[in-house]
């Protein structure tokens, strides 16, 4: 069976030996299906890594389009939190790292211009004066946050937890809802919250916020924390922790206020792939797709490049993977 990969390295050998000729059309989506006998997802998958090659320009109305060969490499700035996951999908972009500390005086920030895009990656709040005051300057995509006005992709945070937390309340109508936030300026972490919060106003809940900040001593986290569950003695509580790093201590807290998992406390986190063995108990989670969100961003970051306006910002939203768990 072909993968998507495959498919892309034998268009590419098509385009070197000429088989498709620059300026050109590739044959139909249709066409191409039928001879290397795949699904249009595939399909279009192989074509979106040649897009970001610079290989072919996928245009609305237009069909896909060879380019020439010796098309210029873009020079792009990668900021923020590496990725290593993607690593392969920039190997056909002149990429370099831009230090995030260089950011902190302002009179740096003239050196991103030298870049014919930005890609930021998870930035942080500190990071959107930067990003606007270069918006509609000079083409850019952020990743993972939602910033008006800005191209961005990103996991849908919000939709995820608020499918979840819909759910949850759904099939346990007499649980108390409770959001346990672990605090500082995560804007994921807003974006959880507001999923969470959505659920609750639309099922006409009152619900908990129970704040907490992560590291320090974990015995004391998991003493404040029980003694929260203690306080809601007697009631069903459906907890949704905005990140996995409040996880351990809220198990032990869990245990050590006599609670039962998946009869009087439910709980789901973020970014929890563990197995069984290392809480215990497997947990109700989401994963972010990272791949799919690096490719989309690259995909839309050319579409820039190849003069799609910078200022007409376009917002994706990736749904999360989903890990169901005993909790």
């Amino acid at each position: 069976m072909k993968t998507y990969r495959d498919i892309a390295r034998e268009i590419e050998r098509r385009i070197l030996t000429g088989v498709y000729p620059v300026n050109t059309s590739l044959p139909s989506r249709l066409e191409l299906m039928r001879e290397f006998q795949v699904a249009r997802a595939t399909l279009d998958r192989a074509v979106q890594e040649l897009v970001i090659s610079r290989r072919l320009t996928s245009r609305r109305g237009s069909g896909t389009l060879v380019n020439p060969l010796s098309e210029h490499r873009r020079d792009i700035a990668l900021i923020g939190m590496p990725l290593g996951v993607e690593l392969e999908m920039y190997r056909n972009f002149n990429c370099r790292v831009f230090k995030k500390e260089l950011l902190a005086k302002r009179s740096n920030w003239a050196m991103l211009y030298e870049f014919d895009a930005l890609l930021w990656r998870f930035p942080h709040s500190a990071d959107i004066p930067v990003i606007e005051a270069v918006n509609g300057k000079i083409p850019q995509v952020i990743v993972n946050r939602v910033i008006p006005g800005v191209n961005c992709v990103s996991t849908d945070h919000r939709g995820a937890y608020r499918t979840i937390a819909a759910e949850r309340m759904e099939h346990f109508p007499g649980a108390l809802p409770v959001f346990m936030s672990s605090g500082g300026d995560s804007l994921p972490g807003q974006y959880r919250f507001e999923g969470f919060a959505d659920a609750c106003r639309k099922a006409g809940k009152f619900y908990e916020l129970w704040n907490f900040a992560p590291g320090g001593d974990f015995s004391l986290l998991a003493s404040e924390m029980e003694a929260r569950l203690k306080a809601v003695k007697g009631r069903e509580v459906l907890v949704l922790s905005d990140s996995i790093s409040l996880t351990g201590a809220f198990m032990q807290a869990a245990r050590s206020a006599g609670r039962c998992w998946g009869k009087d406390l439910w709980y789901s986190d973020f970014d929890n792939n563990y197995p069984e063995n290392v809480w215990g108990v497997k947990v109700t989670s989401f994963i972010q797709n990272y791949e799919a969100l690096m490719a989309a961003a690259l995909e839309r970051l050319g579409e820039l490049l190849d003069g799609g306006s910078c200022q007409v910002p376009e917002h994706k939203l990736i749904f999360p993977l989903r890990r169901n768990g005993d909790t």
